[in-house]
């Protein structure tokens, strides 16, 4: 059995075991996993999107393309489009500070987000 699916397993028996003891608790339980789990899945459809299609990405998650991108197409260029402002803020700055390695630091990250957003782009379909 693979290392996720023991822990799906001691996790079922957990909440299982916590909805037996005390319902309520385990509802607060659940809803914080549950948060986690959609954290998880949101930076997992992100690095998919790098190399992956949305119909790739809608069948692992058991939907269909445009499901996935309906879901989360908006969310992750919202948060790509406010990294790529937080980092040309730090590069400007550090360039007004003179801080070279931080401006350096920076402009690498700017590529990164970049190159993101033009690979996941290319993989509309």
């Amino acid at each position: 059995m693979s290392d996720l699916q023991t822990l799906r397993t001691a996790l079922d028996r957990e909440l299982r075991d916590a909805t037996r003891a005390d319902p309520l608790t385990a509802l607060t339980a659940i809803a914080a996993v549950q948060g986690e789990v959609n954290a998880r899945q949101r930076e997992a459809v992100r690095a998919a999107a790098s190399s992956h299609s949305w119909k790739e990405i809608g069948a692992a998650l058991g939907v269909s393309k445009q499901a996935a991108h309906q879901r989360y197409a908006k969310e992750w260029a919202e948060t790509l489009k406010s990294e790529l402002q937080d980092q040309q803020r730090v590069l400007k700055a550090a360039l007004r500070a003179g801080d070279r390695d931080t401006a350096t630091a920076a402009a690498s990250k700017l590529d990164a987000l970049i190159e993101e957003f033009k690979t996941a782009n290319r993989r509309r379909s």
